[in-house]
């Protein structure tokens, strides 16, 4: 495990990633928002994990084909941190990324990135930031002018104020974004992300505790960056059946 430093990770965003074009005026495939809880409940080991999770997504083969493999070849990226409010850091500016060394780099930045804030758990903190920084790069004048495939990924390990979890999905879909979650935790925040958090046209790709995030995570790149597209929800209900079916064998044995 790295000793992340925002000194580490500024000098890595400074030279090898940036040769990536964040200032594009041109659409690109995907616009991904990764919308990341940093709140008290989440350790310095469980903030690595997340991490090198969404690290390791990107040095995936099958993820990097998918983001290169679109009618421009391009997809970008930003991230977004959240606790009680979101958290401003230079990885709110989105990345064009057009060749596996670029995403490379990109995940470079990701593995060595440092914490940033903590406190309490306001998802609709987090998604109101990427809907706002989506609208201004997808807007006339915007550096990704014409993008209509607009993707919001969140991941935590906790709920939130429902209304204003609903409000804020229901922003992204007026305005045709899709909200797509990640869990981590068991049936009740599954349940949460389901009915408060995810787009009507979203899904979640649970993780039962921080160490499965890395192989969720994956997962779920792949599926938002080009791979099949499970109906809505399916994932978590299929697993949810599964997790029944499996109690209910143990029960008659």
């Amino acid at each position: 495990m790295k000793i992340r430093s925002l000194v580490s990770a500024l000098a890595i965003a400074t030279s090898a990633l940036f040769g990536a074009s964040q200032v594009q005026a041109a659409p690109v495939d995907l616009a991904l928002s990764l919308v990341i809880d940093v709140s008290g409940s989440v350790s310095t080991d469980e903030y690595n994990l997340q991490m090198d999770g969404y690290a390791n997504a990107f040095r995936d083969a099958g993820i990097q084909a998918n983001m290169l493999g679109g009618t421009n070849g391009t997809t970008a990226v930003n991230v977004i941190f959240f606790a009680s409010d979101f958290f401003t850091s230079t990885l709110d500016n989105f990345v064009v990324l057009s060749s596996a060394a670029q995403i490379n780099a990109f995940a470079d930045v990701l593995d060595a990135f440092a914490r940033v804030g903590g406190g309490g758990t306001a998802i609709h903190t987090g998604t109101n930031r990427a809907i706002d920084l989506l609208l201004a790069a997808t807007a006339a004048g915007g550096a990704l002018e014409g993008t209509n495939n607009m993707v919001i990924d969140v991941s935590g390990d906790g709920g939130g104020n429902a209304a204003s979890d609903i409000a804020a999905r229901n922003r992204a879909t007026a305005n045709n974004m899709t909200i797509n979650g990640l869990p981590i935790g068991g049936t009740s925040i599954n349940n949460y992300y389901l009915t408060n958090v995810i787009t009507t046209d979203g899904f979640i790709e649970p993780a039962s505790n921080f160490t499965d995030f890395s192989d969720a995570v994956r997962r779920k790149l792949f599926v938002e960056t080009g791979g099949t597209i499970p109906e809505p929800g399916s994932i978590a209900l299929v697993l949810l059946a599964l997790g029944a079916a499996g109690a209910a064998r143990r029960r008659s044995a």
